[in-house]
């Protein structure tokens, strides 16, 4: 059995036991987190498409880890203007194990 849920502007394919790395949740690691848009169940007895989403179906999971990505480095040049400037970010992100798949609330 596996889902597919959206969590901001990303969707993922997920079954239970899976480690997922969704953009950062508040909570520290054992936390419960709720994703309530659940686009597909899946299962041996066939599909559940949602339109656009399914009603009551709810993906559980657990924090397990917190972490920020490696550094990248934004620049912008505008030649023979005298414009240069340079910026760093680090995302933030956080790891999430699968717990259950609900079908209905």
């Amino acid at each position: 059995m596996y889902a597919i849920f959206e969590d901001g502007s990303h969707q993922f394919r997920v079954s239970e036991g899976d480690r997922v790395i969704v953009d950062r949740r508040q909570g520290d690691a054992g936390t419960e987190v709720v994703f309530p848009k659940v686009l597909l169940i899946a299962g041996p007895e066939g599909a559940n498409i949602g339109v656009p989403v399914i009603e009551g179906a709810q993906v559980h999971a657990k924090i397990v880890d917190q972490f920020r990505d490696k550094k990248i480095i934004v620049q912008k040049f505008r030649r023979r203007k005298n414009m240069r400037r340079r910026k760093g970010h680090r995302q933030h992100y956080t790891t999430v194990l699968i717990t259950s798949i609900a079908a209905t609330a």
